[in-house]
């Protein structure tokens, strides 16, 4: 049932377009330049509001009152196109270093406090035999170990 409804709407959306198509065609909007524009004065006749409307705000300015050095431009535009293009994997490389940096997290504030307790969590703890100072074998045989009793 799913591939006929995908069908019908396909079907749908070509025979608009068709029609869309065939009309324009059909009315002389693709022929000569006479035909187009008997066929935009018929829309003018069936719509009657829209040639104020289309006159009020298609108004193209005149070569006087634009004065504008489009050709400086159109070259700052390439140029700036061009040097994009030839920088995309350096801003590729920074963009993927920034989206890192913004990902982890920030080192956390210490307060004062805390500065030497985190100093002495971070020392590595050495065990006590590492630490004792080495004792020679004449103080050895003066203070003899304690034995353990049991």
């Amino acid at each position: 049932m799913s591939n006929v409804l995908k069908t019908a709407w396909f079907a749908t959306k070509v025979g608009i377009g068709g029609g869309v198509i065939y009309l324009t065609v059909d009315q002389g909007i693709w022929g000569s330049s006479q035909q187009a524009t008997a066929a935009y004065d018929r829309v003018f006749d069936i719509m009657p509001g829209t040639k104020s409307v289309s006159e009020k705000y298609l108004n193209l300015p005149k070569k006087e009152d634009v004065n504008i050095n489009f050709r400086s431009y159109w070259n700052t535009g390439v140029f700036y196109t061009f040097d994009f293009v030839a920088n995309v994997p350096s801003k590729v490389v920074s963009l993927k270093d920034y989206v890192v940096d913004f990902a982890t997290s920030p080192p956390a504030v210490a307060k004062k406090g805390d500065e030497t307790s985190k100093a002495e969590e971070s020392t590595p703890v050495q065990s006590e035999a590492a630490v004792a100072p080495e004792v020679s074998a004449e103080a050895a045989q003066e203070n003899p170990p304690a034995e353990v009793t049991q």
